[in-house]
């Protein structure tokens, strides 16, 4: 029987062609048809279209819920991955009884002790659904979606797209039709509103954005299922059984249909006429879905509308790095596969004159923020967990394998469609690259089989992917990573704290020994206590907190922050190190903090951290490690008298109400990340206390009295893997032990706080970890100590080394003249920052000049970089290249990165550079980063005010007035429009001085350099 889509919204019959080939050419392609063909065969055997009908019909009425809760019985969370669930629910044809089995406790319920007629049960404060779980499961198998996987429908549909047998079809139909038919009315899984609320939050099984997440699946089944007349154009028997008229076709083009242009129960927004609201991922999934269902149906409006909010996402939700606005991580990997349909789709939707105009896969910052970035983020194997993601619990140093398999999918989008030989070919060298780690894991999504690969991959073997070894800096979202030659990783975050932020700006996340030893407390359920009140804190962070975080208003997640700069990067043989500031977060005089990664002989490392505090009343430096229990010893320190119980009730004025054994918001967190009992005045979900800082959840507070200079912590992992912490104390400062929860209080972490109300004061430490079983006398680093030195707020460490050497370190965040004495001989540095190893005999081994112009030491003489500003006299957005003053000198290539500066400005933008070259008397400089900050569309002007239809959510305003990340930057017009921003204070108004006149309808870019800006080597 001869396939055909209706539209080929999705795949087309070439895809057929290519899916054959591709079961010829490589082996996982032929058993990914294989295993698709036992299951719908199996399916297809063992439950009759009667017993389907039952299953879903049955659903209706019912709740739907995920069983964030855990179980009644025995507390235990339950697994929410659909493979981990596999045993737990008792098979559709055991109907009616809808039964789950606790894989914790083995008790079977609903029973006699927990039951539930479909509506769920109330236990205290906390709500379960156990026939919603049930439901909720089976409507993923059969509907698919939820997490982003395929459904039994969908791969029922592919088979009978490359079989032709219309058994698949028909049971394919069977289960749309069932769906459909219980959809209406339906409102989402419970989880997430108060039990017994009707508050609408989705539909079926589906959560607010999911519903449109599934349509493209829904969308391609029907377009491949559609033309089968004598099945959809009968009465529905699914409908029948409901009492309700109306053939298969119009209940299944009326699910298409629903829910579409907004979100209820999500974010607000509306894509009526065009309309994009803030490009959040929950309105791009509605982007998505609106053309899917527009090329499906055939609604000219919808696809008009998709089309042309591509460029709005690609150029504002995506910054001039390739990072995508939200900040989180793993939001930005969820959303590149929302951008690789949204860009399927629409250039399904456009003419060959739009797509000459604007290919979506022809946009190089595309590529860059699917393909490329997500591999340059890797650290020491793992995914960074900052923001609203998951915490990183995983072992080992290989590459993620799920990133890697999402990143050989991005690149094969780009590789069948992208409109150039160049582009195209990038994404083959990436797949290539990719295959030997990921060929083992490809066939889970149908573009894997439909597809066209490189046919060269064929004869590549399994083989692991290579780690990055370099420094990462994406300068928009102020992100650096170092790299040691050993593979330790730091990451720290400084950039603007947008939707899915935390307030972990400056906070430092270490990778080593395969493990993410900083313990960075994560992401589970949105809008829990442990969301709102614990994981977003900076005291849950290895951060600095300043003034306790007194500004923070109830509910309010995180400050209000345009993000800050990077103000050097080093990478050299033996060392890595970054520095950042970020005053603006606290409105104090100064916050910066400098890392560095130093690399021993031994083929491992350490790292130094130095964080200076000027202005502060009262500044906390938090470190904690490990997500796996663990042991804290301090080690030059004395216990001192304490009458608090947590880290709140230290020094408080008040007696706290929970500032009492058992009481605190730490002990009380349990399964679904709220409290097991409620007191006072507290809610379950969308609270914070009055003192909205976090402070309250660290308990079992013991204080600490420094018994010298340094302060040696050293935690245990329950592994044996180690963390040793040496950190410099001053006069006055006060230490702290405590625990503080995982989001559902099952780990208890043992946490390190160090508190200084110097008005000015630098944080100096110094750690490394070591893997279980490492021998007492194999410790890397023996002692760390201060030594003299003349300058200004200037801090100067000598680190004895196990192998005889001693590193020193020179830190300031004032350029001058620094001197110190090492070993009789004067160490001299003008700068802020110098390291120097010297060997067991006193010579100088290895030394660089960090931040600093020269370093002179005995007969050694280094010359650093001397960070000259000159002026930039040309610009062009398109390469993106800039030309500056040629002062006769090679520029420093020891970082690969450039700062850019509005003449005399205070902030600076980190570029990483491509190529210097010169031309004439000018330096031409290829940047890597484009100069386009974000785009627009003109649609009116009311004086200063320029209303444009693009969002601008990478330079708007954020809560309670915080300027604009733009403030300062130009915007140029396609018919010459000129001018430069004031203020952004909505997402779609720009307060601006107008040099040049603009046209209604004038499309511009937002620039981030101009003419008369300036540029510095780093």
């Amino acid at each position: 029987m001869e396939v055909k889509p209706q539209r080929g919204l999705y795949f087309t019959e070439s895809h057929i062609r290519l899916a054959r080939r591709n079961m010829e050419l490589f082996p996982w392609a032929l058993r990914t048809y294989e295993t698709w063909k036992e299951q719908c065969d199996r399916f297809l055997e063992e439950l009759s279209e009667q017993q389907v009908r039952e299953c879903v019909l049955g659903m209706k009425g019912e709740a739907f819920a995920y069983g964030i809760s855990g179980c009644p019985a025995c507390g235990t969370a339950f697994p929410l991955d659909p493979e981990k669930q596999r045993g737990m629910f008792s098979a559709i044809g055991e109907l009616p009884a809808k039964k789950l089995t606790c894989p914790a406790c083995s008790m079977t319920m609903p029973n006699e002790l927990f039951p539930d007629a479909g509506q769920g049960l109330e236990i205290g404060p906390k709500a379960y659904y156990l026939i919603g779980m049930w439901n909720f499961y089976y409507g993923g198998e059969l509907l698919g979606g939820v997490r982003n996987h395929e459904g039994l429908v969908t791969k029922l549909t592919y088979l009978y797209m490359l079989d032709g047998d219309i058994r698949y079809a028909r049971r394919a139909i069977v289960i749309l039709d069932a769906f459909a038919a219980v959809n209406p009315g339906s409102i989402g899984p419970r989880d997430f509103t108060a039990f017994g609320s009707g508050f609408e939050i989705g539909r079926l099984h589906l959560l607010t954005s999911i519903v449109h997440r599934i349509k493209v699946f829904l969308a391609h089944d029907y377009d491949w299922l559609g033309g089968l007349n004598e099945l959809l154009d009968v009465p529905s028997p699914a409908l029948a059984r409901l009492g309700a008229p109306g053939t298969v076709r119009e209940n299944l083009e009326a699910m298409l249909n629903d829910y579409m242009l907004t979100e209820p129960g999500g974010p607000y927004y509306d894509l009526r006429d065009g309309n994009l609201t803030n490009l959040q991922n929950h309105e791009s999934d509605g982007v998505r879905a609106m053309l899917a269902v527009g090329l499906a149906l055939g609604n000219e409006d919808y696809c008009k509308w998709g089309r042309e909010a591509v460029e709005a996402y690609f150029y504002n939700a995506i910054g001039r790095d390739g990072k995508y606005y939200e900040g989180s991580y793993g939001y930005s990997l969820f959303t590149g596969t929302v951008f690789l349909d949204v860009a399927l789709l629409a250039m399904r939707a456009s003419t060959k004159e739009q797509l000459e105009a604007f290919h979506p896969f022809g946009c190089d910052r595309f590529f860059r923020f699917a393909v490329e970035n997500p591999l340059e983020m890797l650290c020491h194997g793992h995914l960074p967990s900052y923001g609203d993601w998951g915490r990183d619990s995983a072992v080992g140093t290989s590459a993620d394998p799920g990133l890697l398999s999402e990143a050989y999918r991005a690149a094969l989008y780009f590789y069948q469609f992208a409109p150039s030989e160049q582009l195209r070919e990038k994404a083959r060298a990436s797949m290539v690259k990719l295959y030997p780690a990921v060929k083992d894991r490809l066939g889970n999504r149908g573009v894997d089989l439909f597809f066209r690969h490189p046919e060269e991959a064929a004869g590549l073997e399994a083989g692991a992917y290579d780690l990055p070894k370099h420094n990462t800096v994406m300068g928009q979202a102020g992100i650096g990573i170092l790299r040691g030659t050993d593979d330790a990783t730091v990451l720290m975050r400084l950039g603007a704290n947008l939707t899915h932020a935390h307030d972990d700006v400056l906070a430092c996340q270490f990778y080593d020994c395969g493990k993410e030893i900083s313990a960075d407390i994560g992401y589970g359920i949105y809008g829990t206590n442990s969301h709102y009140g614990w994981g977003t804190k900076a005291i849950a962070h290895n951060t600095v907190t300043v003034n306790f975080d007194s500004g923070l208003k109830a509910g309010q997640l995180f400050k209000p922050f345009a993000g800050g700069e990077f103000t050097f990067i080093r990478q050299e043989a033996l060392v890595r190190a970054m520095e950042g500031r970020t005053p603006k977060l606290y409105g104090i005089e100064d916050y910066r903090r400098m890392l560095a990664i130093a690399s021993l002989n031994s083929g491992r490392s350490y790292t130094v951290d130095f964080f200076h505090v000027q202005g502060a009343e009262t500044a906390d430096y938090a470190f904690h490690a490990f997500h796996e229990p663990s042991e804290l010893r301090l080690t030059g320190a004395e216990a001192a008298d304490a009458n608090h119980w947590t880290l709140a009730g230290v020094d408080s004025q008040q007696k706290l109400y929970y500032d009492e054994p058992g009481l605190s918001f730490g002990e009380r967190l349990t399964t679904g990340e709220t409290f097991s009992e409620l007191l006072e005045d507290e809610e379950p979900r969308l609270w914070t206390p009055e003192c909205n800082n976090g402070y309250g959840y660290v308990y079992g507070v013991k204080e600490f009295a420094p018994s010298g200079r340094f302060v040696e912590a050293r935690w245990t992992a329950e592994s044996g893997t180690e963390l040793t912490w040496f950190g410099l104390s001053a006069e006055g400062d006060r230490f702290f032990t405590g625990l503080c929860p995982s989001l559902d209080g099952a780990e208890k972490h043992p946490m390190l706080v160090q508190r200084s109300r110097q008005g000015t004061k630098t944080y100096a430490a110094v750690w490394y970890a070591a893997e279980a079983g490492a021998a007492e006398d194999a410790r890397r680093v023996i002692r760390v100590s201060e030594i003299a030195a003349a300058g200004e707020a200037v801090i100067a460490l000598a680190v004895e080394l196990a192998d005889g050497c001693t590193d020193y370190w020179v830190y300031s965040p004032i350029q001058q003249t620094i001197t110190a004495s090492v070993r009789g001989q004067e160490w001299k540095i003008r700068g802020r920052c110098a390291w120097m190893r010297l060997d067991a005999g006193g010579n100088v081994a290895e030394s660089s000049c960090l931040c600093a112009e020269t370093m002179q030491y005995g007969q050694t003489e280094i010359i650093g970089n001397s960070k000259c500003w000159e002026n930039i006299v040309a610009v062009d957005e398109s390469a993106p290249a800039v030309w500056v003053r040629d002062g006769g000198e090679t520029p420093d290539a020891g970082s690969g990165y450039a700062r850019v500066r509005c003449p005399g400005g205070d902030n600076s933008s980190l570029y990483p550079v491509q190529q210097v070259s010169r031309e004439g008397s000018l330096l031409k400089v290829v940047l890597r980063d484009s100069i386009v900050l974000s785009k627009g569309v003109v649609c009116d002007i009311a004086g200063d005010l320029i209303h444009t239809s693009y969002p601008l959510p990478l330079g708007a305003e954020a809560m309670d007035g915080a300027e604009s990340p733009f403030c300062g930057k130009w915007i140029k017009g396609e018919r010459g429009g000129r001018a430069e921003i004031i203020a952004i204070p909505e997402l779609k108004r720009i307060r601006a001085k107008i040099t040049a006149p603009f046209a209604k309808g004038e499309p511009f870019d937002i620039l981030d350099i101009q003419p008369g800006c300036e540029l510095a080597f780093v």
